[in-house]
C-alpha cells in the first residue's frame, strides 16, 4: 500500500520541495522539474526521487531501496530516476544536469 505523506503544488519553488525532505528518514519523492534548453523550449519532466540521508538508518535505508522498484513501478511517466544521500545532489544545479542529460533536444 502506498500512502502519501505530503504533496505540494506543481508550481511551487524547489526550496519547498527540499523543505519536505526530512533530515534524518529515507522518503519516495516525485518532482515535476521544469527545463528550458538552450533552443528556449520548455520541457516539464517528473523526477523519482530515492531520499536516503546519510544521517538515516542502515535499516531504513535498506528497505527503501529495496522496495523502490515496486513503488517506481506504481508510477507513470517518471524521465529521471535519482538516488541522493544529502541536499546539494538534489540542488537545483543537480536537477537541470540530470534532466539535462536525458534530453535529445539540450
Amino acid at each position: 500500500q502506498i500512502v502519501e505523506d505530503t504533496c505540494g503544488a506543481c508550481d511551487a519553488p524547489h526550496d519547498q520541495f527540499l523543505a519536505r525532505l526530512p533530515p534524518d528518514e529515507p522518503r519516495y519523492a516525485v518532482y515535476d522539474y521544469q527545463y528550458t534548453n538552450a533552443d528556449n523550449c520548455t520541457f516539464n519532466k517528473l523526477v523519482f526521487v530515492l531520499w536516503a540521508p546519510d544521517t538515516s538508518t542502515i535499516k531504513n535505508k535498506m528497505i527503501y531501496a529495496s522496495t523502490k522498484d515496486f513503488f517506481k513501478g506504481a508510477l507513470e511517466g517518471i524521465a529521471v530516476d535519482l538516488q541522493v544521500t544529502d541536499y546539494d545532489e538534489i540542488s537545483t544545479e543537480s536537477l537541470h544536469e540530470r534532466v539535462r542529460e536525458g534530453l535529445t533536444r539540450k
